[in-house]
């Protein structure tokens, strides 16, 4: 059986916010927890979506750190932090 769920008019402004997002860039939607350990939601510049751990290779580069609503990659020797659009 489906669940209703009612949605607060707060709700809906807060979870339809505009914000940019490059096209043919790496961008963070979500981070999450898991038994494994963190993740992230990421899509990549070709409309893609993955999700990654520490560890995780993309785009050249090494994810070495996920905390809430940010990702950290090492790439090229330099460091680069994702952040959600709009946060």
């Amino acid at each position: 059986m489906a669940q209703t769920v009612t949605i607060t008019p707060e709700t809906q402004a807060a979870a339809t916010q505009k914000a940019e997002m490059p096209m043919l860039e790496t961008v963070l939607l979500g981070t999450l927890t898991s038994q494994s350990g963190p993740k992230a939601i990421l899509r990549n510049g070709y409309g893609g979506v993955n999700t990654v751990g520490i560890g995780s290779h993309i785009n050249g580069g090494e994810v070495t750190a996920i905390r809430d609503g940010e990702v950290f990659i090492s790439r090229d020797g330099r460091g680069i932090k994702l952040t959600i659009p709009g946060s």
